[in-house]
């Protein structure tokens, strides 16, 4: 990203306060965490620290350094462990989800760790998170953006059963950030806010940042029976599943007319790929996801 005076300035007080941290609580580790540490800030950031200690305390809390707030956040080093173990693969299957619920309640301290960068106390300077641990997040991280979408799908399906098209478009504008999001994090950012998109989205250091892409204008009165701009949804979601999923498995036959339609979405657990729309799941093989995923690009095409 590209540097600027308000993210200089950000970096240098996460520094210095971390320098003091350091003394005020002898043997603890201090992290920059969030968007800062991505390099992204703007003219009213905070600056977000994350003091690790070996025992729990209440730690200190906000504090101006220069006119900026600095939030610290205190846990202990049991507390990292346990989110490190959360990290330590990618085990969500169809029949089993109580530790994706558990890892999804986590999420926003798991992108702390993804984040994470030593500051004063750490003179290596060592990687939080090994590239194994950073491949967990990644799939977690896009799982959930998977599941978020496929639930805006069923509101969507309901919404427009009911000709409710005012609410439904307002659904369909969040699905398109929440696409945008799968993406981003299937190519390697971390889950930020909604704001970052613009960043994120971006594949080089260019000047030029990246609106997030707009989705088709819906058509709600045949979307039951034809529903092309729904495709490029499901298009995008899988294209971000199999940036972290590839498969070179041959097509094979998938009732496209069935499972394409308005509404299903694909995910992948560890278990392998399925189709969902609201509660009903259909697995589908390596082959039948291609042949899907080829299906939907045509229809997103017409």
């Amino acid at each position: 990203m590209t540097a600027t005076p308000w993210l200089d300035a950000r970096l240098q007080i996460a520094e210095q306060a971390a320098a003091v941290l350091a003394d005020e609580y002898a043997g603890a580790d201090v992290w920059l965490v969030g968007a800062l540490a991505e390099g992204l800030a703007h003219r009213h950031s905070d600056v977000d620290l994350l003091l690790i200690t070996q025992e729990p305390l209440a730690g200190p809390g906000s504090r101006p350094v220069r006119g900026i707030r600095v939030d610290v956040r205190a846990v202990s080093e049991s507390t990292v462990h346990d989110w490190r173990t959360l990290l330590d693969a990618f085990t969500v299957t169809r029949d089993d989800i109580a530790t994706f619920r558990t890892v999804r309640a986590r999420l926003g301290d798991l992108t702390l760790l993804r984040t994470a960068r030593p500051l004063s106390t750490a003179p290596a300077r060592a990687e939080v998170l090994v590239p194994e641990q950073r491949a967990a997040y990644q799939r977690w991280a896009l799982a959930d953006r998977c599941e978020a979408a496929a639930s805006l799908a069923e509101d969507l399906l309901g919404l427009a059963q009911a000709g409710l098209y005012p609410h439904a478009d307002l659904v369909w504008d969040q699905l398109a950030r929440v696409v945008a999001q799968a993406e981003t994090v299937a190519a390697g950012a971390p889950l930020l806010g909604e704001k970052w998109l613009p960043s994120l989205l971006r594949r080089d250091d260019s000047e030029a940042f990246r609106p997030v892409p707009a989705l088709p204008e819906p058509r709600w009165l045949s979307a039951a029976a034809q529903s092309p701009f729904f495709a490029a949804v499901q298009v995008r979601v899988a294209d971000a599943l199999l940036a972290l999923w590839p498969t070179d498995a041959a097509p094979e036959p998938v009732d496209e007319a069935g499972l394409g339609g308005f509404g299903w979405l694909p995910q992948r657990y560890s278990d392998g790929w399925f189709l969902r729309r609201g509660d009903a799941r259909v697995p589908l093989t390596d082959g039948r996801i291609r042949a899907w995923q080829k299906s939907a690009a045509r229809h997103a095409r017409t």
